[in-house]
């Protein structure tokens, strides 16, 4: 590939010295700007290849399969692509530093040769081909309708910019018919010599009603000092030159727009914070359908089976791989969204758009990284015939974005609960909670409970439950239970329970069951408040980190994997083979009150 860039060099710049050898004119002229536009098309079309295939993972040992075109990868972000560069349009923007040269320069000399020789009496949007013109100079010609939309004179003297073939005032239009005569007139020789105004009869002669009203109430007319010349503006940039950068812009915003109505959902999703460039470029795809589904490889490849590989219940598609398909289900269930997924739209960009309405910076987040989380799942147990890990897709989550959130985050944050400062009562009864679940709908839950930061007693239970919310809520209800019933404290005694289930946290102590993450622990929590209610002030519910409820998280981890189902006085046996200490971690309490969760 080297030997054949380098070959494609030599001819491009043999060719280019060529024609400033043949066209001396051309010696003042920036070849460079023609670069990329001289290129050979086939040129163009390698080394676009060799980006497409850097884009989709080609490498020497792997073939790769292009669901999108690389011409919409090209396109904008508000047109739908992702803003990558087109060698070819950008080419032709740095060509056009040719052509706004004969239209604003025309004091340069290689621009008054192109001017005596193929345009003497008119201007430059009103030159014609002639049999004499080079190949170049029919280029030249074919970017200028790029021009008329963006540029515009600012009328001086009235003397270089020509009245009928260069734009000089709102609804300015060329008008074909025009004599040889008429084409050569200039600003200046449609206003009065005596009385400075405007010559109606001409005016009249020449526009159309409306375009001689525009003429009459705007400011662009020729003024009386002979050093003020006209000069031509390039309407997209500040000091009006033209700038490949807005000339390029200005093409690609002339295509034609790649997800229609969507176009606004792509530019929110590309300006989301703390996601990762490519989980956004995997949104992108998403929303394109250009993701490798079953059902997108059937189309192309009719051997290949649409029905979905984990539950050979349905065809893969967008929304059932990533929300309907019951291996994902599992994930939403479990995750602190709460995303019913059965009231969810059939289209991938409808139920996106549906989701990430109401979820604040931290939702979002959790969200992207959740959905990314399912699609990478996905591909292992695909490619590898791996079991599908709900379980492990929701760990990976919570490890992404701890790092800028350092606690589990649910929908949204609340002062209340998030970075509350609690007081840690060391003679009263504390409580930590956890639970654990896998896909097989086994959960394990455990709560120890201490007095003075002494152990004194704990329990483990096994259940069938269908998601990892149902286990955590079972584990506290299990636990106010087993302190209640077993211990027979006081309503006046203080009790603290600890656990690390955010959304949990938030039900019980703001008696709030709308946004569960399950509507199957929607019973379960509701008794967990009122027994809660029962004991207040003397019972109070707290959320920490999971490193504050290990000792529970490795008796409920026991629980589900052995089916244990325990209650009552520590037993030496399991303490030794669960490392369960005697004693509470106190310490890391105490530092919560400065630097709560």
């Amino acid at each position: 590939m080297k030997e054949k860039l380098a070959g494609w060099k030599s001819n491009m710049l043999s060719h280019a010295g060529r024609l400033v050898l043949i066209k001396s004119v051309l010696m003042t002229m920036p070849v460079y700007y023609m670069s990329l536009e001289m290129l050979p098309r086939g040129v163009i079309k390698d080394i676009n290849k060799l980006m497409a295939k850097f884009f989709w993972g080609k490498t020497n040992q792997t073939r790769y399969l292009s669901l999108i075109a690389w011409k919409n990868v090209c396109k904008p972000v508000e047109k739908g692509g992702l803003g990558v560069k087109h060698l070819q349009s950008f080419g032709e923007a740095l060509f056009m530093k040719i052509v706004w040269a004969l239209m604003a320069d025309e004091d340069k000399p290689w621009v008054q040769m192109c001017k005596a020789k193929y345009y003497p009496k008119v201007g430059y949007l009103r030159a014609r081909y002639s049999a004499g013109g080079s190949k170049m100079w029919r280029q030249v010609l074919s970017k200028r309708e790029l021009f008329k939309e963006q540029v515009e004179w600012r009328i001086g003297n009235g003397c270089r910019a020509y009245a009928l073939s260069q734009p000089w005032f709102q609804g300015w239009m060329v008008q074909e018919e025009a004599t040889a005569h008429d084409r050569g007139l200039k600003v200046k020789d449609l206003m009065d010599e005596q009385t400075g105004q405007w010559n109606l009869q001409e005016l009249l002669r020449l526009y159309q009603p409306n375009q001689i009203q525009s003429i009459l109430t705007c400011n662009n007319r020729p003024v009386q000092d002979e050093g003020a010349k006209d000069k031509l503006i390039w309407l997209a940039t500040k000091d009006g030159k033209y700038a490949a950068k807005e000339g390029y812009k200005a093409h690609t915003h002339m295509q034609p727009d790649t997800m229609g109505d969507y176009n606004s959902l792509w530019e929110g999703i590309w300006k989301w914070k703390r996601i990762t460039p490519k989980i956004k470029i995997f949104f992108w795809r998403l929303l394109n359908k250009s993701l490798p589904m079953t059902v997108h490889l059937h189309s192309r490849f009719p051997h290949f089976s649409p029905m979905c590989q984990r539950c050979q219940e349905e065809n893969e598609y967008e929304m059932h791989s990533l929300f309907f398909c019951n291996t994902s289900r599992q994930v939403w269930f479990g995750s602190p969204l709460g995303i019913r997924v059965h009231e969810l739209p059939q289209d991938i960009k409808e139920a996106i758009k549906h989701i990430t309405q109401t979820l604040d910076g931290y939702g979002v987040q959790l969200f992207a990284n959740t959905i990314w989380e399912i699609w990478k799942e996905r591909n292992k147990a695909v490619i590898e015939h791996a079991t599908f890990q709900p379980q492990g897709v929701l760990q990976r989550v919570n490890i992404a974005i701890r790092p800028d959130v350092n606690t589990q985050l649910g929908l949204r944050e609340n002062a209340g609960i998030i970075g509350e400062k609690y007081e840690f009562y060391k003679e009263g009864w504390q409580v930590i909670i956890d639970a654990s679940w896998d896909n097989k709908g086994r959960a394990g839950c455990a709560y120890i409970l201490y007095n003075g930061g002494q152990m004194h007693s704990l329990g483990v239970q096994n259940f069938e439950l269908n998601d990892s919310f149902m286990a955590e809520s079972m584990a506290l209800l299990e636990a106010i239970e087993h302190v209640y019933q077993y211990v027979g404290l006081h309503p006046l005694q203080k009790v603290q329970f600890f656990s690390d289930c955010l959304n949990l946290v938030q039900a019980v102590n703001q008696v709030d069951l709308t946004d569960l993450p399950s509507w199957r622990a929607h019973e379960i929590v509701n008794n967990i408040i009122r027994l809660m209610e029962d004991r207040q002030p003397g019972a109070t519910l707290h959320h920490v980190r999971r490193e504050a409820v290990e000792q529970a998280h490795r008796l409920a981890n026991s629980a589900r994997r052995r089916g244990l189902d325990f209650r009552g006085q520590p037993n030496v046996i399991m303490q030794q083979q669960e490392g369960i200490r005697d004693t509470m971690d106190v310490s890391f309490f105490q530092q919560v009150q400065e630097a709560p969760p």
